[in-house]
């Protein structure tokens, strides 16, 4: 590198006085000047501003307030289907120019609204599916508990006659009620375990994104 040296228009980097390409970045330079670039704006042809039909939307939407107020039906449900249709012009508008602060609002909106609306149905779903299995498993437990109490004075009675081979039967047919009992409860308190984590899991999902700013660590932050 030579003494004299200029800086890269992109990288901010040191560039020889005689050198055509930047040797950080690689951009391209003119020989003897450095290179500025300007950002363009894009242009849409064909697509309404969002900010118009927004405007648009709201002045048809106190127009049928008005005529509401007015008593007009008629133009009442004409200006509000009026401004339905505006406002779904609006949003398409929005997805094809963002750039404009309440294109950005409202596509960010439409997105939080999607994002809590499908965490719902999540949620629904989950405990939907929780309460069909506890009710299945309580009704079983019910009859495996039913069926243990009816055993219980035939047991007796078979001690009491001193029945080796009943009791042998009725004793091992106790313990897999006890067996069944307990895997059932099992079973119920692992289903509303799994319908709670679908649901702490679904609200991750929509929780918004934690910005940190630049040099922020967890050190610093401890501090």
């Amino acid at each position: 590198m030579t003494g004299n040296a200029r800086s890269c228009p992109v990288c901010a980097g040191a560039v020889p006085e005689d050198a055509n390409y930047c040797p950080a970045c690689g951009l391209e330079l003119i020989e003897g000047e450095d290179a500025s670039y300007t950002k363009v704006a894009p242009k849409l042809f064909g697509v309404v501003s969002p900010t118009a039909a927004f405007v648009l939307a709201c002045l048809l939407l106190l127009g049928a307030l008005a005529a509401a107020i007015a008593g007009s039906i008629v133009f009442t449900i004409l200006l509000v289907a009026a401004a339905g249709a505006v406002f779904v012009l609006f949003y398409g508008a929005a997805e094809r120019d963002p750039s404009g602060p309440v294109a950005r609002a409202a596509l960010a909106g439409n997105q939080h609204i999607r994002g809590w609306t499908t965490s719902t149905g999540s949620w629904a779903r989950a405990w939907s599916g929780a309460g069909r299995d506890v009710v299945r498993l309580r009704r079983e437990l019910r009859a495996l508990h039913g069926e243990r109490q009816r055993l219980r004075p035939v047991l007796g009675d078979a001690a009491y006659r001193d029945d080796e081979e009943a009791l042998s039967i009725l004793r091992t047919r106790m313990h897999e009620i006890d067996d069944a009992v307990a895997a059932r409860e099992r079973e119920r308190v692992e289903a509303v375990a799994r319908a709670r984590q679908h649901v702490d899991d679904a609200r991750v999902a929509v929780r918004p994104t934690e910005v940190i700013a630049p040099g922020e660590n967890g050190s610093e932050r401890e501090e």
